[in-house]
This record gives C-alpha cells, sequence and structure tokens, in this order.
C-alpha cells in the first residue's frame, strides 16, 4: 500500500510561520504556497509524525489521502468506527462531529467545500449570482435530483420549493443559527429550478454558510410528518439512506440507489460505536473495520507503527467554556482566577503525550484571516498565588464547588483531571460530569439558564471563515445551542460580529473579528488551550480516502470515492 502523504495547503491569508500549530509536519525543506518552508514549519511542530509520511504543512489546514492504487471495486460495506452516537439527525438541532458524519453522507447542501477545503463549490446548485448591491442572490438548481423514498413521500423530484422550505426553516428554528438571520431575510422560487435569496444587508460569507450540513435540503412532508421524531428519520439528496440507529452501537446507511451524483462505490456503511481507541485499533488489525475515527493517545502511536496512521491539521479549537450568567463562574474575576491556577502549558503537554495536540490561546485557529497572536498575550501567566488572592477578593476566600461537563473521550478526561488538580491548588473543588457526548449535548444546551454546569470542555469545529468560530460561540442568536452554552450575551459583541459579517472585504473583517476577540479575552470567557490532529486508523483494503482539515467522513463525492479490497 502507498504510504499516505500530507498534502499541504496554504490558506487564502496567512501569518508568519513561527505561528503554525502543526500535526505530521515533514522534516523535508519545500517552499510552501503560504510562502514559507516545510522545514520552519517542523521545527515550530511537536508532531507525532515525523518519519516522512508526510510532506508539507501550511497555516491554511491540510488533508491526507488514503492510497488511490489500483482499479475500484464495487460493493461490499465501509465499516467505520467513532467514539459517540448520535443525539439528533435534524440539521436544525445537531450539535456534534458524530452526527455530521452521517448528515453528510445522507443530506445534501446547495454547496459543499472542495477537496482542499479552502473553496465552496456548487452542489445541488449549479451556479449563482449576486446582485450589484450585494442583496439579492440568484441560486440554478440542478433539475435532476430525487429525494430518498420516505414514509411521507415516494422519492419525488426536489424543486425550488424545497430549498426555500428547507432555508426558511433553518432561519426560524436553528438552535446554531446556521444561516446567519440577521442578515437573511426570505427567499423565494423564481422557477423549480431557481431559487432568488434576499438579504437583509451584505453578507460576505453567506455562501459558505449555505455549504454546512444544517442548511441541507430536505423534503416538507418528512420533516412535517415526522415531527419531533425527524432527527431519527433523516430523508435527503444525499448519496446514502439512513437504514438503523441502534443507540450506543451502531448506525447503517445504504447506498442510494437513484442518487444524482457519482454512484458510491460501496453498497453502505456502518457507523459503530467504539469509544476506546485502542479497541478500535484491534479492529483495524483485525478486519472487522475498516477506519477508526477519533484516534486519540497511545493508539496514534500503534497505528503509526503498523502504518495505519492517516493524519491532517484541525481546523477545530479545543476549550474550556465557563458559565456567564450563573454560579460562581458568572463573576470575571473568578474566571480570571481560574485560568490564572492553569499551567496551561503543562496542561497541554500532558494531555497531548504523542504531540497531536498544540497550544492555543484564541478561540480561532491560526490559520484564520482574523488571527493575530499580539493577542495570546491577553491569556493571564500562570500564578496559583495570584489567582487565591484574586478569588478572595471576589467573594470566595475559602473557594467553592463547581462543575465541569465533558465527552467520556481520553483527552477530554486528562484535561479534567487536570484542571481539578490545578483548582484544588486555589480552594476550588471540581465535580467531574463524564457522558457520552449526546448525553454531554442533552445537559450543556441551554444550561446557562441555572448553575448546575458551571463549566464544559469540548473542541468545535467549522468552516475557516472566523464567524464560524465567533459568532457561534458569542452571537446572542446561538443562546440555545451547544456552541455558546456559556450563555455568552452581548449587544456590543452582536454589533462587531455583523459588522464582520456584513462586508466582503477581509481586512475590515479581520478588524472587527479581532475587536471581539480582544473584548471575549478580556472577559475570560473560557480556556482556549488546544488545537488537535485528526487522526485515523485506515485499513490497507481502504482506497481513496480523504481526511481533510474538518474531520468529514467523505465517503462518495465529487473529488473522492471510497472502495474496499474484497
Amino acid at each position: 500500500m502507498k504510504k499516505r502523504r500530507l498534502i499541504a495547503l496554504a490558506a487564502a491569508a496567512v501569518m508568519a510561520a513561527s505561528s503554525l500549530t502543526g500535526c505530521g509536519g515533514s522534516q523535508t525543506s519545500s517552499t510552501t504556497a503560504a510562502g514559507s518552508t516545510a522545514e520552519t514549519a517542523a521545527a515550530s511542530s511537536n508532531a507525532v509524525s515525523p518519519d516522512a509520511k508526510s510532506t508539507d504543512q501550511t497555516l491554511g489546514g491540510g488533508i491526507a489521502v488514503g492510497s488511490s492504487d489500483g482499479e475500484a471495486v464495487k460493493g461490499g460495506t465501509l465499516v467505520v468506527s467513532m467514539p459517540s452516537s448520535p443525539r439528533t439527525l435534524d440539521p436544525k438541532a445537531y450539535s456534534t462531529m458524530y452526527e455530521n458524519h452521517i448528515m453528510y453522507n445522507v443530506l445534501d447542501t446547495l454547496f459543499v467545500w472542495d477537496k482542499d477545503y479552502k473553496e465552496v463549490i456548487p452542489s445541488l446548485a449549479t451556479d449563482y449570482t449576486v446582485s450589484d448591491d450585494g442583496l439579492t442572490y440568484t441560486i440554478n438548481l440542478r433539475d435532476d435530483v430525487y429525494f430518498q423514498k420516505g414514509k411521507f413521500q415516494d422519492g419525488r423530484k426536489m424543486t425550488a420549493d424545497d430549498v426555500v422550505y428547507s432555508l426558511e426553516r433553518s432561519k426560524e428554528e436553528s438552535t446554531t443559527d446556521r444561516i446567519c438571520r440577521d442578515f437573511f431575510d426570505y427567499c423565494e422560487a423564481a422557477s423549480p429550478t431557481q431559487v432568488v435569496i434576499h438579504m437583509k444587508s451584505v453578507a460576505g460569507p453567506f455562501i459558505s454558510q449555505l455549504a454546512g450540513i444544517g442548511n441541507a435540503i430536505l423534503p416538507k412532508e418528512e420533516v412535517e410528518g415526522w415531527g419531533e421524531d425527524f432527527g431519527s428519520h433523516i430523508v435527503g439528496t444525499g448519496a446514502f439512506t439512513l437504514e438503523e440507529i441502534v443507540t450506543d452501537e451502531k448506525v447503517t446507511l445504504k447506498k442510494n440507489e437513484n442518487y444524482w451524483g457519482t454512484e458510491p462505490n460501496v453498497d453502505g456503511i456502518e457507523f459503530r460505536i467504539t469509544s476506546d481507541s485502542n479497541q478500535a485499533i484491534n479492529a483495524v488489525q483485525t478486519g472487522e473495520v475498516d477506519i477508526a475515527m477519533y484516534l486519540q493517545g497511545e493508539a496514534i502511536k500503534r497505528a503509526q507503527d503498523a502504518d495505519l496512521l492517516l493524519q491532517a491539521p484541525s481546523s477545530a479549537v479545543t476549550y474550556v467554556r465557563f458559565n456567564m450568567q450563573n454560579g460562581p463562574t458568572a463573576n470575571a474575576d473568578v474566571r480570571k482566577a481560574l485560568t490564572m491556577a492553569v499551567d496551561i502549558d503543562s496542561m497541554v503537554a500532558g494531555i497531548y503525550q504523542y504531540g497531536e495536540g498544540t497550544r492555543a490561546y484564541q478561540p480561532l485557529p491560526v490559520y484564520s484571516f482574523a488571527y493575530d497572536t499580539a493577542y495570546n498575550d491577553l491569556v493571564p501567566s500562570y500564578d496559583p498565588e495570584g489567582a487565591k488572592k484574586l478569588l478572595a477578593e471576589a467573594g470566595y476566600p475559602d473557594g467553592f464547588t463547581m462543575s465541569l461537563y465533558i465527552g467520556s473521550t481520553t483527552y477530554r478526561e486528562k484535561m479534567a483531571q487536570m484542571l481539578q488538580y490545578y483548582w484544588s491548588q486555589i480552594g476550588v473543588t471540581l465535580d467531574i460530569k463524564s457522558s457520552t457526548m449526546a448525553d454531554w449535548s442533552a445537559a450543556v444546551v441551554d444550561s446557562w439558564q441555572s448553575d448546575v454546569v458551571n463549566s464544559y470542555g469540548v473542541s468545535w469545529n467549522s468552516d475557516p471563515d472566523p464567524y464560524g468560530f465567533l459568532g457561534k460561540f458569542f452571537s446572542s442568536q446561538t443562546l440555545h445551542a451547544s456552541s455558546n452554552a456559556g450563555g455568552y450575551n452581548d449587544a456590543e459583541l452582536d454589533e462587531l460580529l455583523n459588522e464582520g459579517f456584513g462586508s466582503t472585504d477581509n481586512a475590515k473583517r479581520a478588524e472587527s473579528y479581532k475587536k471581539v476577540i480582544e473584548k471575549v479575552m478580556n472577559e475570560y470567557t473560557g480556556i482556549y488551550y488546544a488545537y488537535e490532529c485528526r487522526n485515523w486508523a485506515v485499513s490497507p483494503k481502504v482506497h481513496d480516502a480523504v481526511l481533510r482539515a474538518d474531520n468529514q467522513m467523505l465517503v462518495a463525492t465529487p473529488f473522492n470515492n471510497i472502495w474496499v479490497e474484497k
């Protein structure tokens, strides 16, 4: 099997190479599209893979590509392990990447991100135009797309009316405001194959928002027929249909025989729930599983040693957020004290012992055009004595007890144990609540309305635009989503976010977003501590696997079509 390779992809706007947080960086010097060298990148990375299984890396993120040798074989089921079951597959309410992996294979959007995760390309749309004033989008649609058969419709043709219904539903009901309702006004069907979207004001990255699975195109009959149960019975236009969900065991998909795009090579996908990375590696080595996602800790080294590791940089930020509305953490001085009490460098080194994660400072990935290293200095230095003093001044001389909600993964549990130690040194007792991600999501949504959940830890992944992080974390429009479970709500910040979103000039947008970063970091909204690599174990029998920075399970797309040797 051909060795995996990491393909460097530069962002549209990049910073100095010294800002790089890497994974899988090469030791070979070669000029990248960013104008820096892979040698410089490697020098700033503590990557797990120094053995030349990768080539270059830049601030633009990256992809990893598995073997594409040989002639594709049709048939068989692709078995993929992931750590947790989905809570809901309804685009308006999903909250974790585990749901994403299933939804992206069952549902379609008007646009999708390309292989390099740099540009948005048409999918259900064929093309679009924007009016001179930037307020009207005219989108033309494919005329050969049919919905999968469901309980309430028999696989009818998709039309512009379905697009209008789906986008209006997203506007009214999406918990994470995936269509940006402050800018989106309304849409209408000009013909069966043309949709016209009217905006309240200019929105620079609007088309990229339409590539998010939260804006998938759905049949009204199925959504309304199933009601609140639609999330367990999703129907769309994607390459696979949802067959079965067995909670905490598996999710099964079947090839859509009436798919409008390239016919998938595999007959189906089974997402098998395996919470332990070492068990997942064992299953790949014995042939029970084809791809193991979300490898952590020692399992990464095992996969590397067995020549099974597929690794790419991440587009995610990993953090602990505080409850801003209730309990002790509603006090900014308490949040600052909790941050000062943690030796973040040592914590990151302790969590990621195989170099699979690097230090973060801000609620943005380093490749973002709004990222500025100057704001790293806003993170207070490690000072436990100063933290004790500040805590006493805030009214807690004897400390207090607080909760931390996390998903039950190796990285989160290590992080929680370290925070438990650090905070105990200033008199704070940490009650760790570890659960499946489905239960975690149910617990943290709207948790700011009480003091039960004082803090929560998670990794947030989004598209490359800074709004996908800052808008989701801090907008008042996302108060009822897990991305803003801390309950951040500030009218001044909303204005800055809208100012950034409402421009097509990235330099101007960056200035607005930098003000957002400065404000939320000065308010100690959380500890943004790491960027984690994407790590899969891939069987030698699997061909044409693509691991992008967003960690999507891409099975049958315009740029890859996985097949499995028999």
